[in-house]
C-alpha cells in the first residue's frame, strides 16, 4: 500500500537476499513477465522486483498518471523493502519506465538496462524497420487517440475469446519460433490472467503515455545505461536503440542476433552488466 492509499502489486524473483533490481514489464504484460529472468537472477544472486503498473494486475488504477510520476511509486516500494540503492531494467514497453527512473532518480538508481525498449514513437522516422502494422500504429497513436482505445479492446476481446494469444498479436519473423515453445506458452497463460484483471483501462493508459510527450529529456540521464536490441526485431525498431545511444551520455548498445523475444538468450549478460 502506497502513502496515497493505492495498492502497488509486485512479484519477487531470483535470490531473496540478492542485489536489488527492479524489472519493468512490457506491453501488454504484467509482473509475471519477471519470470523470464528468475533462474538467471538466482545464479547471479540478484533479487528481481517486478511491479504491475497502475491499472494492470493487482496495482490500482491511477487517473491522470504520467511517466514522470512513476519513479515516486518505485521510491516508495524500494523504501518499504529497505533498499536505498538499486538498478532498473525495462523490457519493450518497460523501456520508457526504466528511462524515466534513470532520469529522475540518479541518487537511487545505480545502473539501468533498456532491453528492446520503446523510444518516443512520435519522433520522425523512429519507427522505420518495424513490421507495418506496428509502424502504422505507433506513428499514429499520438495523432488519433482513439487508436489506443481500439488497441486495448483488441487485446481484450482476442484474449478473452481465445481467438489468438497475445504473442501472436505482437510477434513477427524470428520471434515466431520462440512463441511456440511450451515454456513461453505457459508464461503467457499467467500473464493473460493479470494483464486484463481490471479490464482495459491500464493498458490503454500505457499506450497513451507512450504516444505523447514523455515530459523529460533522455539527454539528461546521468547514470550508465545498457541498451540491448535485436537485429531482426520487427516490434521495436533498431532506430529506437540508436536514438537512446545517441542521446544518453553514458550509454552502450549491444545488437544481438534475433528478434524481439530473443533477448532472453542474453539475460545472463544483461543482468551481469547491472551488478
Amino acid at each position: 500500500m502506497l502513502s496515497s492509499g493505492r495498492k502497488l502489486g509486485y512479484a519477487l524473483y531470483g535470490s531473496r537476499k540478492g542485489t536489488p533490481l527492479f524489472y519493468f514489464h512490457g506491453w501488454p504484460s504484467s509482473r509475471f513477465d519477471g519470470t523470464r529472468v528468475d533462474k538467471v537472477a538466482k545464479k547471479l544472486n540478484i533479487l528481481v522486483i517486478a511491479p504491475d503498473r497502475p491499472g494492470i494486475g493487482i496495482s490500482d488504477y491511477k487517473k491522470d498518471r504520467t511517466l514522470l510520476g512513476f519513479p515516486d511509486d518505485i521510491v516508495e516500494l524500494a523504501d518499504s523493502l529497505g533498499f536505498r540503492k538499486f538498478s532498473v531494467m525495462g523490457v519493450s514497453g518497460g523501456g520508457p519506465y526504466a528511462a524515466v527512473c534513470a532520469y529522475a532518480l540518479p541518487k537511487r538508481v545505480q545502473k539501468a538496462a533498456i532491453v528492446v525498449g520503446l523510444a518516443p514513437p512520435y519522433i520522425k522516422n523512429i519507427c522505420e524497420g518495424m513490421a507495418w502494422p506496428n509502424k502504422m500504429s505507433w506513428e499514429n497513436y499520438h495523432r488519433f487517440p482513439i487508436l489506443s482505445t481500439l488497441a486495448g479492446y483488441s487485446v481484450f476481446f482476442q484474449t478473452k475469446l481465445g481467438l489468438v494469444d497475445i504473442s501472436q498479436l505482437f510477434s513477427f519473423g524470428a520471434d515466431r519460433q520462440m512463441r511456440n515453445e511450451d515454456a513461453y506458452k505457459a508464461l503467457l497463460n499467467k500473464v493473460r490472467k493479470a494483464v486484463l484483471q481490471q479490464g482495459v483501462k491500464g493498458i490503454i493508459q500505457d499506450l497513451e503515455l507512450y504516444a505523447n510527450s514523455w515530459g523529460f529529456d533522455v539527454k539528461r540521464i546521468k547514470i550508465p545505461v545498457y541498451l540491448w536490441y535485436g537485429k531482426d526485431d520487427k516490434n521495436v525498431s533498431l532506430a529506437m536503440g540508436k536514438y537512446y545511444k545517441k542521446h544518453i551520455p553514458k550509454s552502450t548498445i549491444t545488437l544481438y542476433e534475433g528478434g524481439h523475444l530473443g533477448w532472453v538468450k542474453y539475460a545472463r549478460e544483461i543482468l551481469q552488466e547491472l551488478l
